[in-house]
């Protein structure tokens, strides 16, 4: 039992003398390219009828066409989370369809009083087209309505 006590102790003491704080690694790399733009949406989620905790963001994509967007055939998707609110994503300069979508899994008829269509799990979906300009940053917030 010692034995493996020791050697656990051992693999630790590695583990910390391996990290060095004072000098972080950057996996991106740190120079700019000025050739990109960023988008950054604000992605709140609306407060109305139904209570905030019972509204779920569940997705938010982009695509380079409205028939690409439509089709599913999206550029990027982010991962979205209920515990994140903003979104950013380094693009190249051009036009661009974003779709963001929110659910609703409240009991009752309350996600129905709020307009998800058909209730309970209803979707609600706002797009809309973007242009990403060179060395710029572009916010765009999300509204459903």
């Amino acid at each position: 039992m010692n034995k493996l006590i020791n050697c656990l102790m051992a693999g630790l003491v590695l583990v910390l003398l391996g990290c060095d704080p004072d000098n972080p690694v950057d996996p991106g790399g740190t120079t700019e390219d000025s050739n990109i733009g960023t988008v950054e949406f604000d992605f709140p989620v609306p407060a109305r009828n139904a209570p905030t905790s019972g509204v779920h963001r569940i997705d938010l994509s982009l695509a380079t066409t409205a028939y690409d967007l439509y089709r599913g055939d999206f550029l990027i998707s982010a991962n979205v989370s209920d515990r994140e609110r903003t979104y950013t994503f380094r693009l190249t300069p051009g036009d661009y369809y974003y779709q963001a979508g929110i659910t609703c899994s409240c009991l009752g008829d309350t996600c129905l009083w709020d307009g998800f269509p058909g209730g309970r799990f209803g979707t609600k979906w706002d797009m809309d087209r973007i242009t990403v300009v060179k060395g710029e940053k572009l916010a765009k917030t999300i509204v459903f309505n």
